[in-house]
């Protein structure tokens, strides 16, 4: 009697673990489905929450960054990369919850040719209601960029002052001289623009040359 108890314990005990192993590699795997769907709603969540790209108000100057919730970050060039960046951190972390997200500060530009810096979530509902649009849902637009502006370009503070940012790692510099001058004029709602003409790449990899603040508003116009 005692063997076949023995023998019953020993069969619950092989049941059990592999039940839990069943649930471990479940768990710590995600499928590229999943993975293709959470980039796609992080990447949405991000253009919508910043009326970004086409049909919106708004283009990122890139490279910005991205947070993920193990505090680790990338640095990313357009919208693609950054939906591939996410679907590269899910795979490494596939039992996470939380979602990632775009680091503070990061800057923008609008029709206008002005250059808005948004240093925290305020600011960020800020920018998205002055924009008054809607997404653009899922036409073939979504989640694409109009275009991406080209290094080197400069800036003009409502002081005159002019920053040029030569590369990529310029881009504090940029945000700290509109921060400085944030805080040295508060009352001052006027924001920097950019100098003309500006390079920008479009969407589909072709370089054109912006001279002025219409023509920028024509090109954002035709990326709808």
């Amino acid at each position: 009697m005692k063997t076949e108890i023995f023998k019953f314990q020993w069969l619950m005990i092989l049941v059990a673990g592999l039940f839990i192993t069943s649930c471990t590699d479940t768990s710590d795997f995600a499928d590229d489905a999943s993975i293709e769907a959470l980039a796609e709603e992080v990447v949405t969540r991000t253009v919508d929450e910043n009326a970004l790209g086409r049909g919106n108000c708004y283009e990122l100057i890139f490279p910005v960054t991205v947070n993920f919730p193990d505090a680790s970050t990338a640095t990313v060039e357009s919208l693609e990369a950054l939906k591939e960046a996410i679907k590269t951190w899910r795979k490494e972390n596939p039992r996470v919850r939380t979602r990632p997200s775009l680091a503070f500060p990061f800057s923008v530009i609008n029709a206008a040719g002005e250059v808005i810096l948004v240093e925290n979530t305020t600011q960020q509902r800020e920018l998205r209601a002055a924009c008054g649009k809607p997404g653009h849902g899922n036409g073939p637009g979504k989640n694409k960029s109009c275009f991406k502006i080209n290094f080197p370009f400069s800036v003009t503070l409502p002081n005159s002052t002019v920053i040029t940012l030569n590369a990529k790692e310029d881009r504090k510099v940029l945000h700290d001289a509109i921060k400085a001058y944030k805080e040295a004029n508060p009352g001052n709602r006027v924001k920097p623009t950019l100098v003309f003409p500006i390079s920008v790449t479009m969407e589909d990899g072709t370089i054109a040359t912006v001279n002025d603040s219409e023509a920028l508003k024509a090109l954002k116009e035709s990326c709808k």
